[in-house]
């Protein structure tokens, strides 16, 4: 206890010095805006049609400014935009929505209580059930330039043919003892099925968009990046 009287100024002394510190850190620098261009070509494809391209670049844009040391924000190809993304979409194919029912019938022994001795009792229980499925194919090939202007600057080219299978099943129209049912397949109910453009987006954020985030991550968290 003798030492106390020197223990307790030498903690006030480090909790004010601590809070000195604290209290004198710089804040952190917003982060620099950087204008972007997606410019998007898609001709002689019908399924393009149903897609809102704006929507589209909208989404685009916010994926690839996850996770940057910049942001990104959309703007037209005549506002001076640092980084441009050139796009040709060649190729987007939906095929026919493929809705295929096939009746089964289903047995299971449940529990219906104990015996005499507390041992379980069974009884089989049987149903028939419509399981419906659902699928839809869609693929699409994705011709990309990005382009960052300054010093040293970026340019980058790639070609991406991604592909992606809707599938949904559930179970519709039961009749008999619905305990027959395995659980899993009672709590599977309708999707929400995609559309034109969750596809197309799908599609993009496949392999493309995550290319082309890690190209721009790449090239903006270098450090002592030359400002134009």
């Amino acid at each position: 206890m003798k030492y106390l009287k020197y223990i307790l100024p030498l903690f006030l002394i480090l909790v004010l010095a601590c809070n000195s510190t604290q209290s004198g850190r710089t804040p952190r620098a917003p982060k620099r805006e950087v204008p972007v261009a997606i410019n998007i070509k898609a001709q002689n494809n019908a399924t393009i049609n149903f897609i809102d391209l704006n929507y589209f670049r909208l989404q685009l844009i916010r994926d690839l400014d996850q996770f940057q040391e910049v942001n990104f924000s959309l703007v037209d190809a005549d506002e001076n935009p640092e980084v441009v993304l050139d796009m040709d979409i060649t190729s987007f194919i939906l095929w026919p929505r493929d809705e295929r029912m096939s009746r089964r019938r289903v047995s299971r022994n449940i529990v219906v209580g104990t015996d005499a001795a507390k041992k379980p009792i069974y009884q089989a229980v049987t149903a028939s059930v419509d399981i419906v499925q659902i699928q839809r194919r869609s693929n699409a090939r994705f011709a990309t330039n990005l382009i960052v202007k300054g010093t040293p600057g970026l340019k980058f080219q790639r070609t991406f043919a991604p592909s992606y299978n809707y599938v949904n099943s559930y179970v519709d129209n039961v009749q008999g003892d619905s305990r027959a049912l395995d659980p899993s397949l009672m709590t599977r109910g309708i999707d929400v099925e995609p559309v034109e453009n969750d596809f197309l987006l799908i599609l993009a954020r496949q392999e493309m968009v995550r290319r082309l985030s890690t190209e721009l991550r790449k090239y903006y968290d270098t450090p002592a990046k030359p400002v134009q």
